[in-house]
């Protein structure tokens, strides 16, 4: 595997909650897990050697997956560009240890380990054992915003109703 510089980083991974893979061939290639704090992550395979599977680790916005997802932006795209201005690397032993974990800037990454320009979304994602059934990937409001979101909408003159409208016709299978 290669040698890739970045800073040691304390993130406990085990305590995220694998929701699907989204690219699965003999294994997961690309997955999305959920943190404990309620944050959406990518896992992306990049390597292995006898002792390692190595992941690159990236937090991404619910609306950038949704694109992913819909085919609008690659993953390329969010890996290259991500939210928090770096990702992770981890090397995943087979008892499932995260070992050596730094936080490394894209920009260090070497090319093999990015995905092509075109690297659009082209499966259909699978539920993790033990998730719920997967029917959608779609954005949600959180029951105790839904007053502050229809007080604002009502103040620019756009009904709460065609609102639900959009977003059911916008929902990403």
């Amino acid at each position: 595997m290669k040698t890739i510089e970045g800073f040691p980083a304390e993130i406990d991974f085990k305590k995220f909650t694998r929701v699907a893979d989204l690219i699965f061939y003999d294994g997961p290639f690309l997955s999305h897990y959920i943190s404990d704090k309620g944050d959406d992550y990518l896992f992306y395979w990049l390597d292995c050697d006898d002792n390692y599977n190595r992941w690159l680790v990236v937090r991404v916005s619910l609306s950038a997956l949704q694109q992913y997802i819909a085919r609008q932006i690659s993953l390329k795209s969010i890996i290259s560009n991500p939210n928090d201005g770096f990702v992770y690397i981890t090397d995943v032993d087979n008892d499932l240890n995260y070992n050596n974990i730094r936080l490394v800037a894209p920009s260090v990454l070497p090319v093999d380990y990015l995905p092509d320009e075109d690297s659009f979304y082209e499966f259909e994602p699978v539920a993790a054992d033990g998730a719920p059934e997967l029917m959608t990937y779609e954005l949600t409001i959180p029951y105790q915003e839904h007053s502050k979101l229809e007080t604002m909408l009502s103040r620019i003159g756009i009904p709460f109703s065609a609102l639900k409208k959009m977003a059911t016709k916008a929902a990403v299978f």
